[in-house]
């Protein structure tokens, strides 16, 4: 009976501060992250603000773990295009830059994580060119093989892009390209070559 109690309250702590990563990654997109509260973040996540206090130290705790543990959830199923076994490159590429279209201007939680990521004044800007660094790197790692000019030229045009079409989805969605073959097939030209 004690066992059950207490993975029970495991399960609801984790459950409480998931749901505050995520009311916070939707306050910090609405609202900007100096105007969110943590009172406002609480209450849109159906806990007290003690609760914000148990599981993070101050709204900069929050943000981190809003930054720091979101981006590979949010992102994984257009990393996973990319990374589709069997496929030639070019599709995957195509796969992975419709993918990324798509959820800029279909999934709430991903076009927030961008508003949020563009508008943080954290991380510190180390910490943001890491993040590019390690987006680079697995642009690097899928793009090894099938190209003539070799993955590296490829990559910087690719994290470009990526990053490019980012920013316009954080300042405007209507400036992001449709998520269609012809808004890709330009960008994969260049790659493919």
């Amino acid at each position: 009976m004690y066992e059950k109690e207490v993975r029970r309250t495991a399960e609801d702590t984790a459950a409480t501060r998931a749901a505050l990563v995520d009311a916070a990654l939707f306050a910090f997109a609405r609202e900007g992250v100096e105007r969110a509260t943590l009172g406002g973040i609480a209450e849109a996540a159906g806990v007290t603000r003690g609760a914000v206090y148990h599981h993070f130290a101050d709204k900069d705790a929050l943000l981190a773990a809003v930054l720091g543990e979101t981006w590979e959830v949010v992102a994984a199923p257009v990393w996973a295009a990319l990374d589709a076994p069997g496929l030639p490159l070019g599709d995957r590429l195509e796969a992975f830059a419709l993918a990324w279209l798509t959820a800029l201007h279909s999934d709430r939680r991903f076009a927030a994580l961008m508003a949020v990521s563009l508008r943080a004044a954290a991380p510190s800007t180390g910490e943001k060119a890491a993040g590019f660094h390690a987006w680079r790197d697995r642009l690097r790692t899928a793009l090894r093989s099938g190209l003539p000019s070799g993955p590296d030229p490829a990559a910087a045009h690719l994290l470009a892009w990526l990053s490019g079409t980012a920013l316009l989805a954080g300042h405007d969605p209507a400036l992001v390209p449709p998520a269609d073959t012809r808004s890709v097939r330009p960008l994969l030209g260049g790659i493919l070559l």
